[in-house]
């Protein structure tokens, strides 16, 4: 039996054997290469700080047409992302430890190349930077690119000006003031929102070695509805949305800030409605609509909340156009090329959606989606 058994198995040994040249010779490994993003692309990047292990942030390149995933970056600790397509780089300012979780603090400016996604320059900067979930307002540039300004927190707050070209620094003081509006036309000057409800503006010196502050006139009650430091460029200036649903306009361009305009997008009969989210509203400049992410239970604490729909409202006309509903919506930002196009993160089930704008009615249906990343913060669509 014993004998029987090896030579049985020595013929199933032999039959493998003779298979195996076989086998081989259809299998064929994959070959690695590199490629590029096409220049034209319209694109949008996610940004992700992995929340559940914040020193691998991530941002994600995608193709805006139909949300395929293009490539991917490496965003560091609570890293801020600005894009700028003019420059064809995308910046990022990020923070490393020399053991990943603690050792030598080191936090830089790394600069990316649009198309290949490999880091062309590293700016040094001042180990105080806010580390914070990913606002626009905590890293933003000149109106002529020329300069970063990026939100330090120690927490004592200021703002970092880097000169890209340069790499020449200086560190501006903003005591009870956060987040980082540039002018509109003046390359060396922004303004910051304050606890006091005034906006701080700075004027940056020609040599980068000093600034002058201008206070403004009380503008807003940061008690009774304190402004979200998300804001969004218009024609003139910049719109802000307070946690009760109003709109202030507001001119950033002179030495001190005004605002020119306030709207109430709440209806009587939409009362227990209010905005949230991260980044809660969108603008279209030339048409001046504006698109608000919208939740029912309106209450102290709830300005985070994700959306059950999405607004549209003519600042122009000071009217509410259309209500549409569009669940889970914690951040939303418009095409710059496609004023037909939304894109939002969905933070409860982990999705980049694509929305398409009625031009007539302005109801938003949904138009694509991407299951995508961890905690994903910030949406751009920039071009």
């Amino acid at each position: 039996m014993r004998t029987s058994a090896f030579k049985r198995a020595r013929a199933a040994c032999a039959i493998l054997l003779l298979g195996a040249p076989a086998a081989a010779a259809e299998f064929k490994p994959e070959s690695a290469g590199t490629t590029t993003i096409p220049a034209g692309m319209n694109r949008v990047y996610v940004l992700d700080p992995a929340l559940s292990h914040m020193v691998d942030g991530r941002i994600y390149v995608l193709d805006a047409a139909d949300l395929s995933l293009k490539g991917m970056l490496e965003a560091g600790f609570a890293g801020m992302m600005l894009a700028a397509p003019d420059k064809r780089r995308i910046y990022v300012a990020t923070t490393f430890y020399e053991r990943l979780t603690r050792g030598k603090r080191t936090d830089v400016i790394q600069v990316f190349d649009d198309q290949t996604l490999k880091v062309i320059d590293e700016i040094p900067i001042p180990t105080g930077r806010a580390q914070a979930l990913s606002y626009r307002s905590l890293f933003q540039r000149s109106s002529d690119g020329n300069l970063l300004f990026i939100q330090n927190a120690t927490p004592a707050t200021s703002v970092s000006v880097v000169d890209a070209a340069g790499k020449r620094q200086l560190e501006t003081p903003t005591p009870g003031c956060y987040g980082i509006y540039p002018a509109p036309t003046k390359p060396l000057r922004f303004s910051t929102l304050c606890g006091d409800g005034t906006i701080g503006t700075y004027t940056v010196s020609s040599n980068m070695q000093s600034s002058e502050r201008k206070t403004s006139a009380k503008l807003f009650d940061a008690s009774a509805d304190p402004l979200f430091i998300h804001a969004e460029r218009d024609q003139d200036g910049y719109v802000f949305l307070s946690f009760k649903g109003k709109l202030l306009r507001a001119s950033l361009d002179g030495e001190s800030a005004t605002v020119t305009e306030t709207l109430d997008i709440i209806p009587a009969d939409a009362a227990d409605w209010a905005p949230g989210g991260y980044q809660p509203f969108a603008v279209d400049p030339k048409s001046g609509m504006a698109y608000i992410l919208m939740h029912p239970g309106n209450r102290d604490g709830a300005h985070k909340n994700p959306s059950a729909e999405i607004w549209a409202y003519d600042i122009r006309g000071k009217r509410l156009v259309a209500r549409s509903p569009a669940a889970n919506l914690t951040s939303l930002t418009l095409s710059a090329v496609d004023p037909a196009l939304l894109f939002g993160v969905n933070a409860i089930d982990s999705k980049i959606e694509r929305f398409m704008i009625d031009a007539g009615s302005r109801q938003i249906s949904r138009a694509g989606e991407i299951k995508l990343g961890e905690t994903a913060a910030l949406v751009e669509a920039p071009r």
